[in-house]
C-alpha cells in the first residue's frame, strides 16, 4: 500500500513527541508529584502540556533550571536515559537542548 512520506513523517513526529511527554512525566513522577505538579503548572503558564515539550524544550529547560537549579541535570539525565533507545536525530536534539546551561 502506498503511504505518501510526509504522512510517515507526521506520525513519527507524533510518536516522539508522545513518548518525549511520556518519558517526562515518568522521570517527574519518579521523583514526587510535587515534581510533576510544578513542572505542570510551569508548563500552563506557557500554554503548553508536555505533549509540547518536544517541540519546545527551551521551556522545558527554564522550567527545570527555575524549580532544581543546578539539581535539574539529574532530571535531564533521567530524561536523556530514557529516551537512549531512540536512535533518531530530532531525539538526540532535543535532549541537546533540554541539556543546555
Amino acid at each position: 500500500m502506498y503511504r505518501p512520506i510526509l504522512s510517515i513523517t507526521l506520525s513519527s513526529e507524533k510518536l516522539f513527541r508522545d513518548t518525549v511527554a511520556i518519558v517526562i512525566e515518568k522521570v517527574l513522577l519518579q521523583v514526587g508529584k510535587q515534581a510533576y505538579e510544578t513542572v505542570h503548572a510551569v508548563l500552563e503558564a506557557h500554554n503548553m502540556t508536555f505533549r509540547d515539550c518536544y517541540s519546545r524544550p527551551d521551556v522545558l529547560n527554564f522550567a527545570l533550571k527555575e524549580l532544581y537549579g543546578d539539581s535539574y541535570m539529574v532530571l535531564v539525565n533521567k530524561i536523556k536515559e530514557e529516551l537512549h533507545d531512540i536512535q533518531d536525530q530530532k531525539i538526540v536534539k532535543f535532549v541537546e537542548l533540554i541539556s543546555e546551561s
